[in-house]
């Protein structure tokens, strides 16, 4: 389990940072750039206020994100939540060292496997992505791993940080 911040801070920060996520997935831009932060504010509430956050922010920002009506993010929404629910999920059941490489790892299958499926002939389909599938792949793996190494890096300083004295024992 994850050492979040003291339970005001994580509530406070974790709700910012949920609405931040929302606030990237309704925001008109790119369809990279959107995905890119809601996965990116997922991993920082996961590491600033807990698994709770977590989730919510990457599995109920994307829908938000249709209000944008971009039909681009219609497609790709199955995507983009199946690939977060899936990093949540490692993150839920591998935590701490395994999490840093199986969680990005299980953000990326669902994308790895569309990309390869899409090239046959009874499935093919053009994706908003289309271009830059690698593009795609890979810097959702960076971020991933970047939110793993930020989430590792917070629980290891707060291991080592000791508990302050309640007020009564001073």
């Amino acid at each position: 389990m994850i050492r979040t911040a003291t339970t005001p801070q994580s509530i406070v920060i974790g709700t910012f940072l949920v609405l931040a996520t929302l606030v990237a997935a309704v925001v008109p831009l790119p369809l990279l750039y959107r995905s890119l932060g809601i996965v990116l504010f997922s991993y920082l509430s996961f590491a600033m206020a807990g698994l709770p956050y977590a989730f919510v922010a990457a599995l109920v920002a994307p829908p938000l994100g249709l209000i944008s009506g971009d039909p681009g993010w219609l497609v790709m929404l199955p995507v983009v939540l199946s690939s977060n629910l899936l990093a949540m999920l490692g993150l839920e059941l591998t935590w701490r060292y395994p999490a840093a490489v199986i969680s990005p790892l299980l953000l990326i299958t669902p994308q790895v496997f569309v990309m390869q499926v899409s090239k046959q002939s009874l499935f093919s389909v053009q994706l908003p992505w289309e271009p830059n599938v690698g593009v795609w792949i890979s810097l959702h793996t960076l971020v991933a791993l970047a939110g793993m190494l930020i989430a590792i890096y917070l629980d290891r300083r707060r291991e080592r940080r000791p508990d302050p004295q309640p007020r009564s024992a001073r």
